[in-house]
């Protein structure tokens, strides 16, 4: 598009602007009715104690308070509709599940030679983060019994229950 055509578009755009943006042309004028005048009530003839006496026999009742259905400043936090209880057992204790065991992985292991003897220390990724463990300590519960090249043997504290983990 060279600069003749832009200019054309942009002076038509402008041009259809301006014709629709005029005010419509008046519309012929109506036949124009008489108004109907109200009879003009004097200040004198309002007796102000009736109206006064009738404003208040109508009284406004005040909005009582009740308490709101939500909470907007609490989550997942919906308060049950009060009902009648006749007759109605009572709903049973919620079932109280043992926390889940901790989850153990193994990362790695690592091994140490001092003076020609092999002592493997075991990487393990639990719960509260990285775990550097050797034979006999204790990590998250479990004790390390045995760490191989490849894999690491947990016995339980609580029961004795042996747990093997390989690397991945």
């Amino acid at each position: 598009m060279d600069w003749k055509s832009t200019a054309v578009i942009s002076g038509a755009g402008i041009l259809a602007t301006w014709f629709f943006s005029m005010p419509p042309t008046p519309a012929p004028a109506r036949v124009a009715t008489p108004a109907v005048r109200m009879p003009q009530v004097s200040t004198s003839q309002i007796d102000i104690e009736k109206e006064a006496a009738r404003l208040q026999v109508h009284r406004v009742e005040e909005p009582r308070y009740t308490e709101p259905s939500r909470n907007p400043f609490r989550f997942n936090a919906r308060r049950e509709p009060t009902r009648a209880t006749v007759g109605v057992a009572p709903a049973p204790p919620p079932v109280v599940l043992p926390p889940p065991p901790p989850r153990i992985t193994l990362d790695g292991v690592a091994a140490d030679t001092m003076d020609s003897q092999s002592q493997r220390t075991a990487i393990l990724h639990t719960d509260a983060g990285v775990v550097l463990a050797k034979e006999g300590d204790e990590v998250v519960g479990y004790r390390v019994q045995k760490i191989a090249a490849d894999a690491v043997e947990l016995v339980k504290i609580d029961d004795g229950s042996v747990l093997r983990l390989g690397l991945r």
